[in-house]
């Protein structure tokens, strides 16, 4: 007969997407596990902050007012994160979470989005997402552009040639919206 209320490292037992979306399941039906699962991921420990950081990112795009309490961590923590799949995941999370009502964050994203973006030993998808999160500020805080383009044009110069493309082409998207 299976657990009542099972731990949530009993449940993440692999990687797999279906895995994440079991757990993502159970935390919705018990928001109280969310702590459990931000909680293993920011611990940055090995597989299970992998496994957590995806549940985490998944239920901040299901599940925003879950998240929403965590995010000052979350943000505060970025330039000190060391698990790959946590930068990564959490990076995700700042390319579609609703930063509007978090002002007071925004310096600290930037800067960590620049810093992920502008490291050559940062995964690629990591890296891309920090894209992502800083073209987010460009309109907010145009006096970030001009930083942003040459960041851009240096990376579209550099190997690997998936972020060279990705570069270039948010390079177009900038270049084509100021056009006019």
């Amino acid at each position: 007969m299976p657990e009542e209320n099972p731990g949530l490292e009993s449940i993440l037992t692999d990687s797999s997407r279906a895995t994440a979306d079991l757990a993502v399941g159970i935390i919705i039906q018990k928001p109280a596990l969310f702590g459990q699962a931000y909680q293993m991921c920011m611990e940055q420990k090995g597989l299970p902050a992998l496994r957590a950081a995806r549940v985490v990112q998944l239920l901040a795009e299901q599940q925003p007012a879950l998240f929403t309490p965590c995010l000052p961590d979350m943000v505060s923590q970025l330039p000190g994160m060391t698990h790959s799949s946590v930068k990564r995941c959490m990076m995700k999370v700042l390319t579609f979470f609703d930063l509007s009502a978090h002002e007071d964050l925004h310096g600290q994203i930037i800067d960590a989005a620049f810093m992920r973006m502008n490291d050559p030993a940062e995964e690629i998808a990591t890296r891309a997402y920090a894209t992502e999160v800083l073209r987010r500020f460009i309109k907010p805080y145009p006096e970030i552009a001009g930083e942003f383009i040459a960041a851009l044009q240096l990376m579209g110069m550099q190997p690997p040639e998936t972020l060279s493309r990705h570069s270039q082409k948010i390079l177009r998207e900038i270049y084509r919206e100021s056009a006019p």
